[in-house]
């Protein structure tokens, strides 16, 4: 991603171009998966900053792509009543920046797929890691999904520790003291899973402690950052109100530069965030799983990858 690289170092002060610095991979491809660029990013919209989830990054790359004609349809998530998430198909940008924000319950993104591809000839999806790489599959296994592989021209990866299901967020809720019917915003910062209710009292509770409401598949799971997308996008090592952006493929980095230069997004280095704590947060998934129940099997199934 030259051009984009360029537009961050730019002197503009010299009405100049620096050159790039070498090498702008700060992080360990082996930790967060392979990756052509990686920056901070965060959409210049205010009314998708305002309505999305940190930098509004996804939304505003996806309205985008939407708006040039990059994609006909967009899977993502919205909800349908006190917070349970649905997989909704969008096609018009100001539709997709209703949906803007993160929901912190299972939405079954896939299971939208076969629809999506059926009605359109070029989707985006946006989902969980674990969703992502079933695409990823869907495409070099296309059994009862055809077409994935020519029509799904874009996927959108979120990073991700764990998730919950419907019914595990709201017991978790009630054990913080709160109604779902109150909730007005769910949020994770700095390690704090927070929530904020309509009369504007906030509760916390430090994500470390969320181990036991997630989905029991999340303890097998060793993928944080979204390693199988075009691009993954997260808050963590991002400082507040931006995403760190990592682009992994060909496709990803046309549409990301193409947003980057019709200002809607904007970039920064991201050496002014702090990529450690995304390489350790992913390290520590990675490595979590053997001591997860996948640990008691293994050793009579030596052959199984982690």
């Amino acid at each position: 991603m030259r051009k984009l690289i360029r537009k961050i170092v730019g002197d503009k002060k010299e009405g100049k171009t620096q050159e790039e610095p070498s090498g702008n991979n700060p992080l360990n491809s082996d930790i967060v998966g392979e990756y052509r660029e990686i920056c901070l990013a965060r959409a210049t919209d205010e009314r998708i900053r305002e309505r999305g989830q940190d930098g509004g990054t996804t939304t505003a790359l996806l309205a985008h792509a939407l708006e040039e004609g990059t994609v006909e349809a967009v899977i993502a998530s919205t909800t349908v009543e006190a917070w349970k998430p649905e997989p909704v198909i969008v096609t018009d940008p100001d539709e997709l920046i209703e949906t803007a924000g993160s929901k912190y319950a299972i939405s079954p993104n896939v299971s939208a797929l076969n629809e999506a591809i059926a009605s359109y000839d070029s989707v985006a999806l946006v989902g969980t890691p674990c969703q992502i790489t079933a695409v990823k599959k869907s495409k070099m296994y296309p059994y009862g999904l055809a077409n994935v592989g020519e029509r799904v021209k874009l996927t959108v990866g979120i990073f991700c520790t764990e998730n919950f299901q419907y019914e595990s967020l709201l017991k978790l809720l009630e054990d913080m003291g709160v109604s779902v019917e109150d909730v007005e915003r769910m949020d994770i910062s700095h390690g704090e899973f927070i929530v904020r209710t309509k009369d504007g009292d906030e509760h916390s509770v430090p994500v470390s402690k969320l181990g036991d409401y997630a989905n029991e598949a999340c303890s097998y799971c060793t993928d944080f950052t979204a390693e199988d997308a075009d691009i993954s996008v997260g808050s963590v090592g991002a400082p507040d109100g931006w995403n760190v952006v990592l682009v992994r493929t060909k496709e990803g980095e046309e549409v990301f530069q193409s947003a980057v230069d019709a200002d809607v997004l904007e970039v920064k280095d991201i050496g002014e965030g702090n990529p450690n704590l995304l390489e350790r947060l992913a390290r520590d998934k990675e490595e979590r799983i053997h001591t997860s129940m996948c640990a008691t099997w293994r050793p009579y199934h030596p052959t199984v990858p982690l």
